[in-house]
């Protein structure tokens, strides 16, 4: 089998991420950089955000401050090596968002918001069924079930389950009268674009923490987000039982 090690960029990490090579070479695994049939990530949520752009199975190492998704603890890495070589795992599969505009195109695990790009209020609408709702705050994220207990869940203190079928958009701080949060099943495309504010609004487009490019009012633009035929797939070797912290482990 052949695998590749993403690591997040620290000292520590780095140094860990030198043993498990040699350790998985040691297990007959060969190390390359590409054509790799699986990732093994090590580090935090962002560490596993940029991994999963790749496409590939990965096997989550815990070495960040929360790492809810992320289950082998470091000192459990050769079991789950051993495992691995062995195909004695469970493989969970997590919806992907893709959101699509004139200048846009990008893939996110956790969730696509669309954020103030000066401090001053985002003027817009979500659009579902040909239903408008207006909202003015500083922005709106759209967010799967495992990004709902992000950025989402420290806006809103709502939790969409994971085997709820679900995606939730989520309203940061409207000033307008306006609903939080609305769950939605996972066949709804959402659209969301800008109102007439009097002025140019030209607003950030984030996907999964990185400006991917921007939405201006006077260009008519809106953005299309619906759930993307991509999946995740993350390899289990341990269930944890207990809730991380007040974050939900994968088994919750």
């Amino acid at each position: 089998m052949r695998v590749k090690i993403f690591t997040k960029n620290s000292p520590e990490t780095i140094e860990f991420g030198n043993y498990v090579k040699e350790l998985a070479q040691k297990l007959g695994f060969t190390v390359t950089e590409k054509d790799a049939d699986v990732i093994i990530v090590i580090g935090g949520d962002g560490t596993l955000l940029r991994a999963v752009k790749e496409g590939l199975p990965i096997v989550g190492v815990k070495f960040g401050r929360r790492s809810s998704l992320l289950d082998v603890k470091p000192e459990k890495i050769r079991e789950a090596l051993e495992l691995l070589r062995e195909n004695r795992y469970t493989i969970e599969e997590y919806i992907m968002l893709e959101g699509k505009s004139k200048k846009i195109n990008t893939v996110a695990f956790n969730e696509i918001a669309v954020l103030f790009n000066i401090p001053e209020t985002v003027y817009g609408s979500v659009i579902i069924k040909e239903k408008k709702i207006v909202f003015e705050g500083d922005g709106v994220i759209v967010a799967t079930p495992q990004g709902s207990w992000a950025w989402s869940y420290s806006a809103t203190r709502v939790l969409l389950h994971k085997d709820v079928n679900g995606i939730e958009v989520t309203f940061l701080n409207p000033i307008t009268p306006c609903i939080k949060s609305i769950i939605l099943p996972q066949n709804e495309t959402i659209k969301i674009k800008l109102e007439n504010k009097g002025r140019t609004q030209n607003v950030r487009v984030v996907s999964d923490g990185i400006v991917v490019g921007n939405l201006i009012s006077n260009e008519d633009e809106e953005l299309e987000i619906k759930v993307s035929q991509k999946k995740a797939k993350i390899l289990r070797f341990f269930c944890q039982n207990e809730l991380d912290e007040i974050i939900p482990s994968y088994c919750f």
